[in-house]
């Protein structure tokens, strides 16, 4: 009887440690899918200011997917433009209260690209 208390006693924490287990990944897996569409929506934004000419690189916004992404262009020198792209939509966000990444509804992330004329 003791025995088989015992390996109950086992069996249960082990069961505890999967659940828990199990719990950590899904919330691992749905942040990392947030972030993999995140940069999808900001890689087309890119690759479609890079088939722009030079000269009609400008400010612009478009939708993609979940997200909306703007950017706006600042003239650097003759031969380069600074584009920085502005992507809000699901995403990750931490505050002072709580250092930890959370997945946030309406999260704004930027970057900032330059375009050089060839």
């Amino acid at each position: 009887m003791v025995e088989v208390i015992a390996a109950i006693v086992i069996l249960t924490v082990g069961v505890l440690g999967l659940a828990g287990t199990t719990a950590y990944v899904v919330r691992q897996v749905t942040l990392s899918n947030v972030v993999t569409q995140r940069a999808v929506a900001l890689q087309s934004v890119i690759e479609s200011v890079q088939a722009m000419p030079f000269e009609n690189v400008g400010s612009g916004s478009d939708s993609v997917g979940n997200y909306v992404v703007r950017w706006t262009s600042s003239t650097e020198t003759v031969a380069s433009k600074l584009v920085t792209v502005i992507t809000t939509g699901p995403g990750l966000h931490a505050t002072a209260s709580n250092p930890f990444p959370m997945l946030g509804p309406n999260v704004a992330d930027t970057f900032v690209y330059r375009v050089i004329n060839r």
